[in-house]
């Protein structure tokens, strides 16, 4: 009787270290992720009926963290005019603070 084929049988082994990429432009990365962080909202935002003023408030302070993390990037001086005082929630999810503990101290990198 013949045994099942393994899935990994006669494949060519993996190389022992990783291919290195060139890295990508810091604009291109910050895009990517900002990205991701619109497309994690808005599926949160579906999936859980959230209301579109939450949304839409949501992503102007995404949008102004882009703006201003692209011109610190690029050495621009900062635009006052579309940065008003940071506002604080009142209380922050136990989720978010993990993450930005985690972020903070660069955990996990």
């Amino acid at each position: 009787m013949n045994p099942k084929p393994s899935a990994t049988a006669g494949t060519k082994s993996e190389p022992q270290h990783p291919v290195m990429l060139p890295p990508l432009p810091a604009e291109s990365l910050v895009r990517a992720a900002m990205d991701d962080i619109a497309l994690v909202v808005g599926g949160a935002a579906a999936l859980h009926h959230l209301s579109d003023d939450l949304v839409w408030t949501l992503m102007k302070r995404l949008d102004r963290i882009r703006v201003r993390l692209l011109r610190d990037l690029r050495g621009l001086a900062p635009r006052q005019e579309c940065e008003p005082a940071a506002a604080q929630p009142p209380r922050v999810h136990a989720a978010v603070d993990e993450f930005l503990f985690r972020n903070r101290a660069g955990m996990g990198e």
